[in-house]
């Protein structure tokens, strides 16, 4: 393995220093750390797979301002973070626990290991994404997992409802953390697609951020069946109205909101 680890610094404007630090998190990273910059500014350092570039594209696009520039560190250094990991309670029977860590929990629980990409778990979108997934979904069903990340969803629904999973994410590294955990966890059936074009499932699952929430509406309903369920997360609070405006073709089951983030269960018209 490399001895450095690639991160991405953004110098932004202090003021936008929060907003952007939150769709940061909801890309699924790990850590951030603020660095002083020149007076007005700060930098945020974090990491973002092997190939940071869509990432990096999806921040430009909100924050034209930002500036990203990638850093090479040593992984010894980068890797510090892990010894603050603790595990994440999903529901009152589920736990999501760092790989590294011995599980101390009660109840079932997924190991977790995020590799160089997104998604330890400990992230608001991933845990009620997760629990709606867990209550909206029978056993044997077909699940497509989109923005899959390190494959917290699809593993769990894989391992505790005994799903089909198809999984997709932009980062490429993804693929490789999705295998692990799906080893990790004893979990077969779980197919990495090219994209979620052309499938049909009884549920879709999508934590992405909501400008492609919306951007990817037509395909997310297009891939789940009449009478099946979607998942949304990723929304902040005060977006949900503007996501669901492209989701018309379904009815909200339920939804749930943890800090300041929302996740919404839909269920597609017959």
């Amino acid at each position: 393995m490399d001895d450095t680890w690639s991160l991405v610094d953004f110098t932004v404007r202090h003021t936008d220093g929060e907003l952007i630090s939150d769709s940061l998190w909801n890309l699924g990273v790990v850590a951030i750390e603020e660095r002083t910059s020149i007076t007005g500014f700060i930098t945020l350092r974090t990491s973002l797979g092997d190939d940071p570039s869509n990432a990096i594209a999806s921040v430009a696009q909100m924050f034209p301002s930002a500036v990203a520039e990638i850093v090479h560190v040593p992984r010894a250094v980068a890797d510090t973070w892990r010894q603050h990991a603790t595990p994440t309670r999903v529901n009152e029977t589920l736990s999501l626990v760092p790989a590294w860590l011995t599980p101390d929990v009660t109840g079932d629980y997924l190991l977790i290991e995020p590799l160089d990409t997104f998604g330890l778990g400990n992230h608001p979108t991933t845990v009620l994404a997760l629990r709606l997934a867990l209550s909206v979904t029978q056993d044997d069903s077909t699940i497509f997992d989109l923005g899959c990340g390190s494959g917290v969803l699809a593993v769990g629904l894989a391992k505790l409802k005994q799903c089909t999973v198809k999984v997709f994410d932009i980062a490429d590294s993804a693929r490789e953390a999705v295998r692990l955990n799906s080893e990790l966890n004893g979990v077969q059936g779980i197919e990495w697609c090219q994209g979620i074009e052309g499938t049909e499932s009884d549920v879709v699952l999508a934590n992405i951020l909501s400008p492609v929430l919306i951007s990817e509406s037509t395909s997310i309903i297009n891939g789940v069946r009449p009478g099946g369920f979607i998942v949304l997360s990723g929304m902040r609070d005060e977006q949900v109205v503007l996501v669901l405006e492209h989701f018309t073709q379904c009815e909200e089951v339920t939804r749930e909101s943890l800090d300041g983030w929302t996740a919404v269960a839909l269920q597609r018209r017959n």
